[in-house]
């Protein structure tokens, strides 16, 4: 086993998770499924440890009862306990088609780059109504695990969600990594949902448009639980 998807979870309903996880389970190759709940309550986790069960699935659970939800800190804890040499961020909303991780792992392993993909809005029906455009999603960033450990993961001054995967891409470009689309491929489905908190989306933004931030960022002890 080669490759790794590692994905932040917190109070999500239950049906749609259920479409997310078994999308993963059922690719043409094995993967290690890691699933970072990130202070989500005890109804939820009471049915997500059932689903979340079963060989090469890694489920963590985070207490945050003070923190502020923080994706980019459950995403690197993740990847620090995932043990394959490739590693793809995945959205617990989202439907993978079969094929995804077999080409995700194909193209890292013979392009210096990260990988992405575009994403397809479903509605309340399951009707596809809208593809996204070309730019940074956390529907999908692959790369290779050495190179997330040498630049410290996802930087977890962004909070809640925006901007931190746009920031992560922008690294690797920084770093010599050539930007690889595979939308002509594989298949994303994003779920339709309730819209989520984006409550430090201005902040995130400010922080994501400074200049010269470094490539490594956190401290020496990010992703630990």
């Amino acid at each position: 086993m080669d490759i790794s998807c590692i994905v932040c979870i917190k109070n999500r309903d239950k049906i749609p998770t259920e479409k997310f996880f078994y999308s993963l389970k059922n690719q043409i190759i094995g993967c290690q499924i890691v699933i970072v709940d990130y202070g989500g309550d005890k109804i939820n986790r009471k049915w997500q440890s059932e689903l979340f069960k079963g060989r090469n699935i890694t489920y963590i659970e985070v207490d945050n009862n003070v923190e502020i939800f923080n994706k980019c800190r459950a995403l690197n804890i993740g990847i620090k306990q995932s043990f394959t040499p490739y590693i793809v961020s995945v959205d617990i909303d989202c439907i993978y088609s079969p094929n995804f991780t077999l080409n995700v792992l194909n193209t890292l392993k013979n392009k210096n780059c990260v990988v992405l993909s575009q994403k397809i809005d479903l509605d309340k029906n399951n009707n596809e109504i809208n593809l996204h455009e070309l730019s940074a999603s956390g529907s999908c960033i692959g790369l290779k695990k050495e190179w997330l450990e040498k630049v410290h993961g996802y930087d977890e001054f962004y909070t809640y969600w925006g901007r931190e995967d746009n920031d992560l891409v922008d690294r690797a470009k920084q770093d010599s990594l050539d930007e690889f689309w595979i939308t002509d491929k594989v298949k994303i489905w994003h779920q339709w949902h309730n819209p989520s908190s984006q409550q430090t989306i201005d902040s995130n933004s400010e922080y994501y448009d400074k200049p010269n931030k470094p490539l490594i960022r956190n401290s020496d002890g990010w992703g630990k639980l």
